[in-house]
């Protein structure tokens, strides 16, 4: 409980002070308190949360707050919207299985003090599984303590970053098509980097391993093609770069948390137009076969002809 505005103490009459007056200090001090009391219960807290665990064993999970159920079967890839919650006042906060019975049922617990008036965003990440992942036990709600629910102006979109994926290393994100350059540098599992305050426009993300020019996926950010002008979302780095070694789980992308909740928008892989032509006159390339990323394109594609 918060202190008292004035002290009981000072407030207390003298001992050659009028019973009157004694009564009106006395029905004074009992306000105070009743004021202090109500004031201490009064503070809240606004919270987002969002499952970002690819472990099988948590593709739902229910969450407690001071052991009452606060979501039910709570999926994997999906947020809730920004709700109030108590400040001031320890608050314990339990992930359990789906369909548990109580918050006896627990996974993972965390308990902490909210700041009254802050916003902070919560995201289950890691894995729950003790074995059958690269970065098994490594469950955790990453907590963002200066959250927004709208852009700081009508014009830009406010992004904030978290990396969620945990067989994936260090990253940097580079925008390419401005170019703007390294927007993230250096983030790792499960951290955050702060709110980019971005003008609402449609970029191209390449995300590299920390300080190399190797890109390893290239995703559209299409943000003025979604009209998030004016809004805050969370970008998180989500599922596995290996998905075999996991348990073969959900593959790593670059998922959208709006500050409205609901399912994970995925942002689309980058692409561009491409035509092949065959023009090697070898007699022992007549014909060829090309793959890309491992996968048969182009089946028996002769010489001197082309691909739209």
């Amino acid at each position: 409980m918060n202190s008292f505005p004035f002290s009981i103490l000072l407030l207390k009459p003298s001992i050659t002070t009028k019973k009157s007056t004694m009564k009106k200090f006395t029905s004074f001090t009992f306000l105070v308190f009743l004021f202090s009391v109500f004031e201490s219960y009064a503070q809240t807290a606004r919270l987002q949360v969002i499952h970002n665990s690819p472990d099988a064993a948590a593709a739902e999970v229910d969450v407690y707050i001071n052991g009452e159920l606060e979501l039910d079967n709570f999926a994997f890839r999906t947020a809730t919207p920004f709700i109030d919650v108590a400040a001031g006042v320890p608050i314990s906060i339990d992930v359990a299985p789906a369909s548990s019975t109580s918050a006896a049922q627990s996974l993972y617990n965390l308990t902490t003090t909210l700041a009254n008036g802050e916003t902070y965003i919560a995201i289950a990440n890691g894995i729950v599984s003790e074995t059958g992942y690269t970065n098994p036990d490594s469950f955790l709600l990453s907590i963002f303590a200066l959250g927004r629910e709208e852009a700081s102006s009508a014009t830009n979109t406010d992004v904030l970053v978290n990396h969620g994926s945990p067989d994936a290393p260090a990253v940097d994100v580079v925008e390419t098509s401005a170019p703007a350059g390294t927007i993230v540098g250096n983030i790792a599992f499960p951290n955050f980097a702060g709110y980019l305050e971005l003008p609402t426009a449609d970029y191209t993300l390449d995300v590299r391993p920390a300080g190399s020019s190797t890109t390893v996926a290239s995703y559209s950010a299409p943000l003025q093609s979604l009209e998030l002008n004016g809004t805050a979302i969370t970008v998180l780095a989500s599922g596995f770069l290996d998905p075999a070694a996991n348990s073969n789980g959900p593959a790593f992308g670059l998922w959208v948390a709006t500050a409205a909740g609901g399912e994970l928008i995925p942002l689309p892989a980058s692409s561009a137009r491409l035509q092949v032509i065959h023009n090697s006159p070898d007699a022992a390339a007549a014909e060829v076969d090309v793959y890309i990323n491992g996968e048969l394109e182009l089946d028996n594609f002769a010489f001197r002809t082309a691909t739209p």
